[in-house]
Formats: C-alpha cells, structure tokens, sequence
C-alpha cells in the first residue's frame, strides 16, 4: 500500500474501519485526512457518558487512539497497529460532539509518532481541548504474494 496517494490511502483506512466492530460502535467519522494529519469526531450518545454526565474517558482515549492510528496509516500509506500511547484528560469532555486532532511529528521506518489533541464542541460554545496525548505507532510489514 505505500505507493498509493493520499485518496487510496483514505479509501484503504474507511474500508478497513467498517470491518471493525468497535468502530461501527465508536462511528468516527472521518473530516480530514492528509499525509500528516488527520482529524475525526464522533457524536456524544448516552452511553457514551459516566455519572457525572460527560464523556467517559475511555471514549475520549478510543478516539484519541483511533486519530493517531489513522494519521499514522496516512502518513506511511501502509496497515499499522498502536504500539503505546498516553493520554492527559485537561478537562470533562461536555458537549455534543468530540473532535480529535492527530498530527505526525516523525515517520521513521517502523514507527510512526502522533501527537493528538481533543475537542469537545457545542453548537453554544466555542472548542473546548479536553485531552492531548502522544502515540506511537507501528507500521506493519507489507504482506507478501503468495
């Protein structure tokens, strides 16, 4: 896959999105998807909020972790997996809708680093940050004709 240009690349990350049960349940939907950064927000449904009303955190991590395996699959064109990431919760995440914001800062040979930052957003309000973290990223080796 590392000689497609950024739209196959898009095309190839959509498809094998929707072969994944936990992102037919998270729903990211794709805003922005360039070689080194890409953006996806999600809508904030019920079940996706803890007993203080915002979003869990767990939600918030899916979907930091799932900006920056993107930005790293746009950034090498090829299949990858995250390796590690940390995430810092800045502020409860209020609002209709999450934003997520991964942006490469290297592509090596194997690994790919993202930093990501996440909005909450309501039509009332400006952006709220409520998260940023780091990730790396692997890159996986291309699979070989059988």
């Amino acid at each position: 896959m590392s000689e497609l240009n950024v739209e196959e690349i898009r095309m190839h990350l959509l498809a094998a999105a929707k072969r994944q049960g936990f992102n037919q349940w998270l729903a990211p939907e794709l805003l922005v998807a360039e070689r080194d950064r890409v953006e996806i927000s999600v809508q904030v449904r019920p079940e996706m909020t803890q007993h203080h009303g915002f979003v869990h955190g767990g939600c918030v991590a899916a979907l930091a972790d799932t900006a920056c395996a993107w930005t790293g699959a746009m950034a090498c064109g090829r299949d990858v997996v995250t390796s590690n990431y940390s995430i810092h919760f800045v502020a409860p995440a209020i609002g209709t809708k999450l934003r997520a914001v991964g942006i490469v800062l290297k592509t090596g040979r194997t690994m790919v680093t993202v930093e990501v930052k996440v909005y909450a957003e309501a039509e009332d309000r400006p952006p709220k940050l409520c998260a940023t973290g780091m990730a790396s990223i692997a890159i996986l080796p291309e699979k070989k004709a059988a």
